[in-house]
């Protein structure tokens, strides 16, 4: 399975941006992060596998800055 997702990087990569992309276009708050953080989750997975470090650390960074920015519009801290 690791081999078959390394091979269709580019296709899994691109399906990751899109969904991040979209999650802009979303006005539910609770679809917009779940689709949000399926996208930073599969780039998050990608750069895993191919193990570089420092993305993992950058996707980690933005996998919880989005789930704490989720949880502060929610609790009604933050208006947009």
């Amino acid at each position: 399975m690791k081999e078959y997702i390394l091979k269709k990087e580019r296709i899994f990569h691109f399906l990751s941006l899109a969904l991040i992309a979209g999650s802009l276009f979303l006005d539910d708050a609770i679809q917009k992060m779940v689709i949000l953080v399926s996208g930073i989750l599969g780039l998050l997975i990608l750069s895993a596998l191919k193990k570089q470090k420092i993305l993992v650390i950058i996707y980690l960074v933005l996998f919880f800055a989005a789930g704490i920015f989720y949880y502060l519009i929610s609790e009604g801290k933050l208006h947009f």
